[in-house]
């Protein structure tokens, strides 16, 4: 009853000075369909936007009479019920009576074409088998199987699986074989040669043969070994392994993008190390899991309520991190616009007269801008959409990350989810102690800096005494998928630039 009450206390709070701590998911969900309504016009960017922040509501959604009507039976979003309840919107609902009433374009959707179709390709060399050996916790089969099971009831009985080393072959079973397998690799080791891994060929085959509706996922240790470079010491292996995937991925970077998951699992076997010397190990090792599609499925599985499960990666067992390889423009130049009336702003300004006139959707430009009277401070509220970044949720509500150039000498202070117009995703909080006068900008860097800190920490170039944590030149393997995506260094993912007077 306490926690009611001071809910419903801070609600009250909120009416009169923008506290939205305990707002529902059915209040973000009308303020969202508001915010979009602005501009007299609901785009299918806009629905997109509705649709997404729906399939993660869903739950809270389904549960409030107000928009259980949105949530079909079998938890999938009702579109006509969406119509219907955009126009019972208090804005349109004003904007119609004004004789204003907006335009309403809900065609498209994220929701597109056929389910997913699986392919999962299991690395089967010696140094993969002793994560499914007999004394083991099972942790690695079990992460297995709740990824095939997950999308086996999203697209029944499509799921295919292959067996690769120096070869790509057909596993031969199928999944309610493989779930019964007590070890995984009875099968997979009598499949190709086991002895090295060809990650040129591997990669090279499932880049090549996935299309459309599909998405690969390579199983991994992905340590690189290559008989051909015996001899060389580790550094020339290293960079060979650089080269390769750069050349490897150079002609898909602007077609298919790449998410690379490390894992844990027990390990309870012979550890093979980058010149092949033999060592006994029993213990917890690294993998990882290599999703791989083309850029449409990719924005499916992140998007698509039907893959709202699925896409939980860090729920997965033995889950420790993350990072995504893929290109797009939307990630590049990213929605955003100024949240004129945000609570959080500090100061006075307005936007200008010229995007008035035009009934442009973003505010880039500000006028009439002055400090709080009380400390001359000065914070502006951003809204962005960074959705087709990929990145860690970490990174992205890292204030750190973000540069500010400018004469104000403005900082991004904060960082924080945010369900607003137009698919934004986070809002930042620009501010300054000592703003300028006149015309100037403010230019705002989301900086892009690879290795991320998890693969400069898990990789090591001597791997004669394996531990728990390490691998193999990982770093030096995927900064040549880096230099395929980003050829020419970029050094941030975006700018944003605010024009203020």
């Amino acid at each position: 009853m306490i926690g009611t009450r001071f809910c419903a206390l801070l609600f009250a709070v909120a009416s009169l000075g923008g506290l939205t701590g305990c707002s529902s998911s059915a209040d973000q969900l009308d303020t969202q369909i508001s915010d979009a309504l602005e501009d007299n016009t609901l785009d299918v960017e806009e629905a997109d936007a509705l649709r997404v922040f729906i399939g993660q509501e869903s739950k809270a959604l389904g549960k409030d009479k107000k928009t259980s009507i949105l949530i079909t039976p079998d938890g999938k979003l009702d579109e006509s019920a969406l119509v219907a309840y955009i126009k019972r919107n208090r804005t349109y609902r004003k904007l119609a009576k004004d004789g204003k009433t907006p335009t309403l374009n809900l065609s498209g959707g994220v929701v597109a074409g056929k389910p997913l179709r699986l392919k999962l390709y299991l690395e089967a060399s010696g140094s993969m088998f002793p994560y499914d050996a007999p004394g083991g916790n099972g942790l690695f089969k079990r992460t297995l199987n709740d990824v095939l099971t997950e999308f086996d009831a999203v697209n029944p009985n499509q799921g295919k699986l292959f067996v690769v080393n120096t070869e790509v072959n057909d596993l031969g079973l199928s999944l309610s074989q493989f779930f019964k397998e007590k070890d995984i690799f009875t099968v997979a080791k009598t499949k190709g040669k086991t002895t090295s891994t060809d990650f040129e060929k591997i990669f090279s085959d499932i880049l090549q043969n996935t299309s459309g509706d599909d998405l690969s996922i390579l199983v991994s240790d992905l340590i690189y070994s290559d008989p051909s470079l015996t001899g060389m010491s580790a550094q020339k292996t290293l960079d060979a392994a650089s080269s390769l995937l750069t050349t490897v991925f150079n002609p898909y970077a602007n077609t298919h993008s790449m998410l690379v998951i490390k894992l844990k699992a027990d390990f309870d076997g012979t550890y093979y190390s980058w010149n092949n010397a033999k060592k006994k190990y029993t213990g917890e090792r690294p993998y990882y899991l290599c999703l791989i599609g083309r850029n449409e499925a990719m924005q499916r599985l992140y998007q698509d309520q039907t893959y709202q499960t699925i896409r939980q990666f860090n729920d997965l067992p033995g889950y420790q991190d993350s990072w995504f390889f893929g290109r797009d423009g939307k990630a590049i130049t990213p929605f955003y616009s100024v949240l004129v009336n945000d609570p959080a702003r500090k100061g006075r300004f307005k936007r200008s007269d010229e995007e008035v006139r035009n009934h442009d959707k973003a505010v880039h430009a500000l006028t009439d801008v002055q400090p709080d009277v009380a400390d001359k401070s000065l914070a502006i509220p951003i809204a962005v959409d960074l959705s087709a970044l990929r990145l860690p949720a970490s990174l992205l509500t890292n204030a750190s990350q973000y540069a500010v150039s400018g004469k104000d000498n403005f900082e991004v202070t904060s960082v924080q989810t945010y369900a607003g117009a137009n698919g934004t995703t986070h809002k930042l909080l620009l501010t300054t102690d000592k703003p300028a006068r006149g015309k100037r900008t403010a230019t705002i860097r989301l900086r892009r800096e690879f290795p991320p800190r998890w693969i400069e920490n898990t990789n090591t170039t001597n791997d004669a005494s394996p531990d728990g944590s390490s691998t193999f030149g990982i770093q030096n393997l995927l900064q040549g998928v880096e230099r395929a995506y980003n050829p020419n260094n970029q050094t941030e993912y975006f700018t944003l630039t605010i024009n203020l007077e």
